[in-house]
């Protein structure tokens, strides 16, 4: 009896399904990157509206709290049915391991919404730690959002995927400059440690968008250079808040004024990422219709062959070393290959091993990117545990050690971490 060959069809057949699949998994990735987008925003509000309460001593938008806490409690709920299911005691599929670490890490953040909120209201926070809470649970929404780009195997997704988190990222930078600009306008003055603060808020913005422009789609470009040609009296304010310790007016009108001009810029940020969220959303889809069209073109291919081949006349099938022959009136067993169709279904494997390899090249230049981003990062988070640094702080701090060595910034971080183990334990 000759040995029974696996299909050479079925399995390139199974290597589309499974590249299907995956782009599936790829466009829930977008679908929750979306809710995650909306529901930063409605914190971002939330946090804006807290600061001025908190600012303004409770004179001002204690009516707006409410309205803010409802809106995060929907876009919550919507971010909360988008996640992945929990299939039991099942682990999480391959490659999404740290993607349900970083959910766990979210929705714990998101736990401290409550009595964050009651803190607030009843002014037992100052306004630096309630703005810190704030944008502790607004940072670990954006880990996860961080996170998911790791999933994607598509280079196109991945580009999408990127350019938006790196517009998230400089969004919420942009609300806690907000937040420190109206916090030092309100006092009526700037301290030295404010104002270092705010030309580092700036330049991280310039750092992400900068990065943004990189990735980005065209028609998301064009509505950001759109939107950033208009923010003159914003840079204005800027320079008063960081070259002055006195604003000349009148604090608490200056505090409402930048707000307003700072919400104006924010919202109009919110609309370039939703801009994204389609883009990424349309990505998504497009690929997943590409790659149906390519298996129903293999499908159709290999089916002529066979075709071709049940039709004609005797040939000899090898497989393994062995010769059987096909008499005419006999079914072909088509585990075995021909050496015609072997050299046509060779020709397929071959075409989309090329295409797979192209891919492959491409994601791994945007990972070694992450990868950078990513060791920056666990940097930062050390420097902010074991320091007590801002992010800020840790950022210039890694700056200013990469400038002192003449090295990159990622080769500091990739050195701190190896050293990590050496840190003193954190004081509790």
């Amino acid at each position: 009896m000759p040995t029974q060959v696996p299909s050479a069809r079925a399995y390139l057949m199974a290597s589309r399904q499974s590249e299907i699949a995956s782009l599936q998994t790829l466009l829930q990735t977008g679908q929750l990157t979306g809710e995650i987008s909306q529901l930063v925003h409605e914190l971002q509000r939330e946090r804006g509206v807290s600061n001025i309460w908190l600012c303004s001593q409770g004179k001002m938008f204690g009516d707006e709290l409410p309205v803010r806490e409802r809106q995060v409690a929907r876009t919550l709920a919507s971010m909360l049915a988008s996640l992945p299911p929990l299939n039991g005691e099942q682990a999480a599929p391959p490659g999404h391991v740290r993607v349900y670490s970083r959910i766990a890490a979210a929705l714990h953040a998101l736990g401290a919404l409550a009595p964050l909120r009651h803190n607030v209201r009843h002014f037992r926070l100052s306004h630096d730690e309630a703005m810190r809470q704030f944008s502790h649970i607004i940072r670990q929404l954006l880990n996860l959002a961080f996170e998911m780009i790791d999933t994607a195997s598509d280079p196109q997704v991945s580009r999408a995927l990127i350019a938006m988190f790196s517009f998230m990222q400089g969004k919420e930078l942009a609300g806690q400059e907000r937040a420190t600009g109206s916090a030092g306008y309100a006092a009526g003055s700037f301290s030295a440690g404010q104002r270092e603060r705010m030309l580092g808020l700036i330049e991280a913005q310039e750092r992400c968008f900068t990065h943004f422009c990189h990735f980005a789609d065209a028609k998301s470009l064009q509505r950001w250079r759109g939107l950033a040609e208009g923010e003159s009296d914003i840079e204005r304010l800027r320079r008063i808040a960081c070259t002055r310790s006195a604003p000349e007016d009148d604090g608490a009108e200056m505090a409402l004024r930048w707000y307003q001009r700072m919400t104006r810029r924010i919202d109009g940020l919110k609309q370039v990422e939703d801009e994204l969220a389609q883009h990424l959303m349309q990505c998504c889809r497009e690929s997943i219709r590409q790659a149906q069209h390519q298996q129903e073109a293999q499908e159709g291919d290999i089916d002529a062959l066979m075709a071709q081949i049940d039709t004609g006349p005797a040939f000899s099938v090898y497989v393994a070393g062995q010769n059987w022959l096909k008499q005419e009136g006999q079914s072909l067993d088509t585990g075995g290959l021909t050496p015609g169709l072997g050299r046509s279904i060779l020709g397929l494997v071959e075409a989309q091993s090329r295409q797979l390899e192209a891919l492959d090249d491409e994601l791994a230049a945007m990972r070694a990117t992450l990868s950078d981003r990513k060791q920056i990062d666990r940097a930062k988070a050390l420097l902010i545990r074991h320091h007590h640094y801002s992010e800020e702080q840790a950022w210039q701090a890694l700056r200013k050690m990469a400038m002192d060595q003449n090295r990159r910034i990622v080769d500091i971080a990739e050195a701190l971490l190896a050293v990590a183990d050496v840190f003193p334990a954190t004081p509790k």
